[in-house]
């Protein structure tokens, strides 16, 4: 089940044409011994995918590959040579992210 909050980012992120099928991906979605993908990283998959159902698709495939690698990309920008950790996907997306 895709949390709440995940459907609405999903509503206001993608266009209307994408929407059942990033919501399928994202129910869909695995790690890599075949379990269901937690909350946080569906969290972390649509927030690094910034709307784009190109990147989505490359998220949650890269989720069976190395779930970490969303995470980064979810939770953290780069400054500089460094990452540095902007949000905590573990919580709900905020209504007006």
């Amino acid at each position: 089940m895709i949390p709440a909050d995940v459907e609405r980012f999903v509503a206001r992120k993608f266009d209307a044409s994408d929407q059942d099928e990033a919501l399928a991906l994202l129910e869909a979605a695995t790690i890599h011994d075949g379990s269901r993908a937690e909350p946080r990283l569906v969290r972390c998959a649509v927030v690094a995918s910034g709307g784009s159902i190109e990147r989505l698709r490359m998220e949650v495939e890269t989720l069976k590959h190395d779930y970490r690698d969303v995470i980064v990309e979810g939770e953290y920008v780069p400054n500089g040579r460094r990452l540095v950790k902007v949000r905590d996907l573990n919580e709900p997306i905020p209504d007006e992210a």
